[in-house]
């Protein structure tokens, strides 16, 4: 009989009643769970995508039972977003879309109290907390400080810019390289500019889910005109504004020290402290009223534009205010005048007045300047104070907010059919060879431990038999010396010479 080069196992049936029913509940156990898991890492790819609102892709891509189970067993399963990194001088929007801003400065404070800077805010949809406006600027662009097109829509323009300090909480346990424990700060700079289609705002106009932006939008817009309106008027009577206005600058800042305000706080006329730059002159005082007596009083010989500074008291809470709303906050250093019915309704008294003053302005000759604008009131916009007794009442308030960035995330796709039923049943078989190889070896291995002699085929018994007379009997004992002098390789049994 020919002899190959390649063998073959001698099996034996194990001698276990147990052993039967322990396969086939066993395999199938084995089965369902091995293809769970080979369903969970071989059936799905991750695919990368953008998102604006990473918690609703998670929460849209795991809503499904099946992969919630299966994200168990597997990675692949899963949706995972990862935060993103705005650089300082990043421009950047809040999720209501009003006022466009520039992240100016970020920081942490160390345990020791010092604070430690960053180059860019690690950001995770974190909403923001304790947002507080610190002061509310207001450029004049002259002549010389806008384009002929901005020009040409208004005389003079005002670029208002807000300086505002957020906080977020962001998890820094898992980083090796920051530490610092406690919220991350951060400055953020809105502007705000009528005349400007470069610094885009209030892109989500709503009167009755936004209802405090509605009315922020409506006092800022009219009263940007009246500024300006006003400060045209004032350069004019002077003989730098004969021919154009120059330049100039107005910062506002809190009057008060006070961690706490109150409405009869922000309803005052005394809210800001003022200090500003004109073309021949600067602020010699700092509190609106004593700005509106104006030059030539005692004790004001260098405040310019008497008639500028009531707009101008209401065009800076306007926009400190709708900063706030915009940030999500009611109630920080001073309660928000656009958030609460009466200071809403304080703010807006004087809207019907201001509209008609400047619809009365408005001419039909195209070479008549009085105005000093070709821009007129947005009728869809808010035109009478706010109504505190009206019924229903708009939704005001400030919901906290988050910043809107977009997110790179990994959500879990379905292979190809085809792709995946074979991948899976590559994986499973395997799986289970090696399963069945595991427990093929423990098997033996208690086996051979409870009774060394079954390691031996049929054959060598029955050998044996022949050649040690009598003997055999020792087989179910142990193993016989003269047993040993035999070993199985595959089918063949050798006789080894000792």
């Amino acid at each position: 009989m020919h002899s190959s080069r390649f063998t073959y196992n001698i099996t034996r049936a194990y001698p276990y009643r147990w052993v039967t029913p322990l396969v086939l509940i066993g395999g199938i156990v084995a089965i369902v769970v091995i293809t769970l898991i080979n369903v969970a890492t071989a059936g799905y790819d991750l695919v990368s995508t953008s998102t604006i609102n990473p918690n609703q892709t998670v929460a849209q891509e795991n809503a499904d039972g099946a992969d919630k189970l299966l994200s168990y067993f597997g990675r692949k399963t899963k949706s995972v977003c990862a935060p993103t990194a705005l650089p300082i001088n990043s421009e950047v929007f809040t999720t209501n879309y009003a006022i466009p801003y520039t992240l100016s400065s970020v920081w942490r404070q160390s345990d020791d109290g010092s604070r430690k800077n960053l180059g860019s805010l690690i950001y995770h949809n974190n909403e923001l907390r304790d947002c507080n406006v610190t002061e509310v600027s207001i450029q004049v662009l002259g002549k010389y400080g806008q384009t002929e097109l901005l020009s040409a829509r208004s005389r003079v323009g005002l670029l208002l810019k807000s300086n505002a300090t957020c906080a977020v909480h962001i998890d820094t346990s898992q980083s090796q390289s920051d530490t610092t424990s406690g919220p991350t700060y951060f400055n953020l700079i809105g502007s705000y500019n009528l005349i400007d289609d470069s610094l885009p705002h209030f892109l989500l106009r709503n009167a009755t889910e936004r209802a405090s932006l509605y009315w922020g939008e409506s006092l800022l817009r009219i009263y940007w005109l009246i500024t300006s309106k006003a400060y045209f008027d004032g350069a004019s009577s002077f003989p730098w504004g004969s021919d154009g206005t120059y330049s100039a600058s107005i910062q506002l800042r809190r009057q008060s020290k006070a961690a706490k305000g109150s409405a009869d706080e922000v309803k005052s006329d005394e809210f800001f402290s003022v200090s500003c730059f004109t073309e021949a002159s600067y602020c010699g005082n700092n509190t609106i009223p004593w700005l509106s007596q104006g030059k030539g009083v005692e004790g004001h010989d260098f405040d310019p534009y008497a008639t500028i500074w009531r707009p101008v008291d209401y065009l800076g809470k306007a926009m400190w205010f709708t900063i706030l709303t915009d940030l999500g906050q009611n109630d920080t250093a001073v309660p928000n005048m656009l958030a609460y019915p009466d200071l809403l309704a304080y703010l807006s008294r004087n809207l019907t007045n201001e509209v008609q003053f400047w619809d009365s302005l408005e001419s039909t000759d195209p070479n008549d300047r009085s105005r000093g604008s070709v821009l007129q009131t947005d009728r869809s916009l808010e035109t009478a104070p706010f109504d505190p007794s009206a019924v229903p009442q708009p939704m005001l308030g400030a919901p906290l907010n988050f910043l809107s960035t977009t997110y790179i995330c990994q959500v879990p796709r379905p292979k190809a059919a085809a792709t995946r039923v074979f991948a899976i049943l590559i994986a499973d078989l395997v799986l289970l060879q090696a399963v069945w190889t595991v427990f093929k070896l423990v098997l033996d291995f208690i086996l051979e431990r409870n009774n060394p002699t079954l390691k031996y085929c049929e054959g060598c018994k029955e050998s044996y038999i022949h050649q040690s007379a009598g003997s055999v009997g020792d087989l179910s004992t142990g193993t016989p010396a003269d047993m040993t002098s035999y070993k199985p390789v595959g089918q063949i049994e050798e006789h080894v010479i000792g």
